[in-house]
C-alpha cells in the first residue's frame, strides 16, 4: 500500500498496521509514505496520533541494533519531523523529551557529539525538560566540556565510553 496519495490516506489504524510490519520489514520507503500521510486530507487528530504512534515505532527502530535501516537517516528523520511539526502538532513535551533522549543516546554511542548537542539545544529552546533523568540543560553542558576536551587535548572519540540510558537513570537516584 502506498500511502502517497494525498487524496486517498486510509484509516490511521491501516496505516500504522501497515508501517510497523514495513519497519519490521526495514523498508526505508515507509518514510516518505508516512509523510504523505501526513500530507494528506486526512483529519488533523488523526495526522496527530499517527505521528505519535509512528514517531514512538522509529524511536524503537533507532535503539534495536539488528535494524539493517540506516539509523542516520532514522535519527535525522525523527528530528527533522519533531523539529517542523513541534508547534503545529502541540505534542506533549515528555513525549518529545522521551524521543529525543533516544536520539541523544544514539547520538552519543556513535560519537556524534555535534548531533547530540543539537538535540540538546533543540530541546531547551523549546523549553522541553528531562524530568526522568538529570536534565538536559546538564547533558548539554556535559557534551560541551567533552567536545572542548576532545578538541584541545586530541582525545580519540572512540575511546569515549557513555552511560547507558539505564546507567544514567540509575546514578541520579
Amino acid at each position: 500500500m502506498n500511502m502517497s496519495a494525498e487524496s486517498n490516506p486510509g484509516t490511521k489504524e491501516s496505516f500504522l498496521e501497515e508501517a510497523l510490519q514495513r519497519l519490521q520489514a526495514d523498508d526505508i520507503v515507509i518514510l516518505d509514505d508516512f509523510l504523505g500521510y501526513e500530507k494528506s486530507k486526512a483529519p488533523f487528530f488523526d495526522r496527530v496520533e499517527v505521528a505519535h504512534e509512528f514517531l514512538d515505532l522509529l524511536t524503537f527502530k533507532i535503539k534495536e541494533s539488528k535494524s539493517r535501516m540506516s539509523k542516520e537517516v532514522l535519527t535525522q528523520f525523527s528530528l527533522d519531523f519533531l523539529r517542523d511539526t513541534l508547534k503545529q502538532y502541540g505534542y506533549n513535551p515528555k513525549f518529545v523529551g522521551i524521543q529525543c533522549k533516544a536520539l541523544i543516546t544514539y547520538y552519543q554511542n556513535q560519537k556524534n557529539l555535534d548531533k547530540a548537542i543539537e538535540v540538546c539545544e533543540f530541546l531547551i529552546r523549546h523549553g522541553i525538560t528531562d524530568d526522568d533523568s538529570k536534565g538536559f540543560h546538564v547533558r548539554l553542558d556535559e557534551l560541551h566540556r567533552l567536545k572542548k576536551r576532545v578538541e584541545e587535548k586530541g582525545i580519540d572519540l572512540r575511546s569515549l565510553k557513555f552511560p547507558t540510558e539505564e546507567e544514567d537513570e540509575d546514578g541520579e537516584e
